[in-house]
């Protein structure tokens, strides 16, 4: 589905990510968007605390961070650090995001779309934070409930 950044800039997407960084009790949330010709993600959304400019708009190559790698692998990831993980690596900018902002157990969950991946919803908490099975299925279906509401959005509906 292709979707203009309009499609993203709407209270209907703000809230849900900030209803998912509540309910999992993460520092932030953010949506990043696959752009499958340039083989890139940009995030088109974000909550939490901090300036959301400094997160909106900036992108990722696929083979880099969690957003990456579960668009890559089609199931939630996780790491406890992203910032010493020596198989995934990062691009600059997040790199600099993540230690300004404290954050270094970063998980992520492909966005599926009518069937096709679409992008990835990434969880970002402190240092010390795990995930277990069960709680990387409770991630899919966050990611799940975000792309039918961005699907939604793009339609026109609430």
């Amino acid at each position: 589905m292709a979707l203009s950044a309009s499609s993203f800039e709407t209270a209907a997407v703000n809230d849900a990510l900030e209803k998912a960084r509540q309910d999992l009790g993460v520092k932030r949330t953010a949506l990043f968007w696959l752009d499958d010709a340039q083989g890139r993600l940009t995030c088109v959304a974000t909550a939490g605390a901090g300036d959301r400019d400094r997160w909106v708009g900036q992108t990722l190559a696929t083979n880099l961070g969690m957003a990456g790698r579960a668009v890559r692998e089609g199931h939630p990831v996780w790491t406890p650090d992203l910032l010493a993980d020596p198989c995934v690596p990062i691009a600059p900018w997040l790199r600099e995001r993540l230690e300004a902002e404290k954050l270094r157990t970063v998980a992520a969950a492909p966005v599926r779309v009518d069937g096709a991946i679409s992008g990835a919803l990434g969880f970002l908490d402190g240092p010390g934070r795990t995930y277990d099975e069960r709680a990387l299925e409770r991630l899919g279906r966050l990611a799940d409930e975000m792309a039918a509401r961005v699907a939604r959005t793009s339609r026109g509906e609430s």
